[in-house]
């Protein structure tokens, strides 16, 4: 049971990044974004998930 968890887990964390890898997401940006340097890509996509997340709720 734990482990047909384990490897369901496993798998789609392989499928993620094989498909990341593939359309070259773990190489460096071509471009200095030096706007906000102290904050990795995947901070600034969380932050903005977390933004348009609060911006739907507020709708009525």
């Amino acid at each position: 049971m734990v482990r047909e968890e384990h490897q369901r887990l496993y798998g789609e964390r392989r499928k993620a990044k094989r498909e990341k890898s593939r359309r070259g997401l773990f190489l460096p940006p071509l471009h200095d974004d030096d706007a906000e340097p102290d904050m990795s890509p995947s901070e600034k996509l969380n932050t903005a998930l977390t933004e348009s997340k609060k911006r739907r709720q507020q709708r009525p």
